[in-house]
């Protein structure tokens, strides 16, 4: 039994250099998909423990004798993981079981006064029910706790010292006993690496007889526990996680937190523009226009004329087609024929941007359009379509307070709204401007640009 004991320390302290020196190269279990089985986890592992007998339980009963020792035990298991909640355990146990009669109050004096049990064998196969898989608290499980149940079968030698003697004997001649037990017991693991956790753990085991301590007592069964501090090296390949410490939820929002980030970056890429221009870089076809000049659908500078100038740098706006190549003004080479002067005078009034804008009046607190100021609007919008290259300003004034400003953006973006999706006004040739302290605050101005 000594080798045994030796052996058992021996593979511990293995375990903890193991551990400590192992180097996995673990995938990405965000990647395991939900409802995929078990396929894609470690199930499998091996433990040893060490730790104490008695021939008692704590949760009390009767006892053949009054003073129950606490002696060593040691074991083993084997255990497969089912699901985050079961398992199937095999479980080794060996030791020796000792107890006597000192210090006994009562007035008749036991049969048996001492007892010394040679557990050769306790092997049980028994469910485990683990808890606390499911963690919404923390990404990694660190604690499992758990709980077990199952049957088992005991052999073991029985020596008893006789009340009145000092000479050890062999109980029942000294045959080995062949019992059924019942195991229960709870415990907790700790995940201590990828390949190992400790096992700290309490077992009660509820023998079919009274023939463990070597003295048979009417209508008593004998019992025994067991405390024990364990290792547990987990099986199969490495790159896997082992499913006793998995947290599915940890791994589900990881998996809707990655799709969520990349949706945000796609949409942030739809909205970039980086020229300005008002087409979103994914769509524009001349990412880097001027600031200023006005585009196209496509986000290319407008060339009325297509002499190869833009608009917005052409001071000749229409040059006739004989008149082209032009300069780096866009002004062609031929002589102005007076139907071209009538034209230029023509873009030259409807440039002039002569609107006559009104000011809107907002009751106090009040944000909504009133049907007089939507009139108002449709003469500007009228306006605005007569002169096409005019552009207006709507400037209010509000107060330094956030609920001031905040309630002239929202003014502002009505008027706006009214303009460019009512009366069919470009967004382009409409800007707004809340102007702390320049006004009345109930006042909204159009200004022509």
């Amino acid at each position: 039994m000594l080798h045994i004991k030796k052996f058992v320390l021996l593979l511990v302290c293995c375990g903890f250099l193991f551990s400590a020196n192992a180097q996995t190269d673990q995938q990405d279990y965000n990647n395991i998909k939900p409802f995929s089985g078990n396929k894609a986890f470690r199930k499998f592992s091996i433990g040893v423990n060490v730790g104490v007998l008695r021939p008692s339980v704590v949760i009390g009963g009767t006892n053949n004798f009054y003073n129950n020792q606490t002696t060593l035990g040691y074991g083993a298991n084997i255990r497969y993981q089912f699901n985050h909640y079961i398992g199937l355990q095999a479980d080794y146990l060996g030791g020796t079981l000792k107890g006597n009669q000192n210090g006994w109050p009562g007035v008749i004096t036991p049969t048996v006064s001492s007892f010394k049990t040679n557990l050769t064998s306790a092997l049980d196969l028994a469910a485990v029910f683990t808890f606390g898989n499911i963690n919404f608290l923390k990404m990694k499980n660190s604690i499992i706790p758990y709980i077990t149940a199952g049957l088992g079968t005991a052999s073991y030698k029985v020596k008893i010292v006789k009340a009145g003697s000092t000479t050890e004997e062999d109980f029942d001649n000294g045959n080995t006993e062949n019992n059924t037990f019942v195991p229960v017991g709870l415990g907790l693991k700790f995940n201590l690496s990828e390949l190992m956790n400790l096992d700290l753990g309490y077992r009660m085991n509820f023998v079919d007889k009274d023939d463990l301590d070597g003295y048979a007592v009417a209508y008593h069964k004998d019992k025994f526990s067991y405390g024990f501090i364990g290792l547990e090296f987990s099986l199969g390949n490495q790159k896997k996680p082992r499913m006793l410490f998995d947290n599915p939820v940890a791994r589900l929002n990881n998996n809707l937190q990655t799709q969520i980030d990349t949706i945000s970056n796609q949409v942030k890429g739809l909205s970039t523009d980086t020229d300005g221009d008002g087409v979103p870089d994914r769509f524009d076809k001349e990412p880097n226009t001027p600031t200023g000049c006005p585009v196209d659908a496509h986000g290319v500078t407008r060339d009325t004329d297509g002499d190869g100038v833009p608009d917005c740098k052409d001071k000749e706006l229409v040059t006739p087609t004989q008149c082209q190549p032009v300069d780096a003004d866009g002004v062609g080479k031929c002589p102005e024929p007076d139907c071209c002067k009538a034209i230029r005078d023509t873009l030259a009034a409807m440039n002039a941007c002569n609107l006559n804008l009104p000011s809107i009046t907002f009751k106090s607190n009040r944000t909504a359009l009133t049907s007089d100021a939507k009139a108002m609007l449709a003469t500007v919008a009228s306006q605005m379509k007569s002169s096409a290259n005019c552009k207006i300003v709507i400037t209010g004034y509000p107060a330094a307070s956030k609920a001031s400003q905040a309630s002239c953006n929202k003014r502002l973006q009505a008027i706006q709204s009214y303009l460019t999706e009512t009366e069919g006004i470009s967004a382009d040739r409409i800007q707004t401007n809340c102007q702390v302290g320049g006004g009345d605050v109930n006042t909204v101005d159009l200004l022509a640009q």
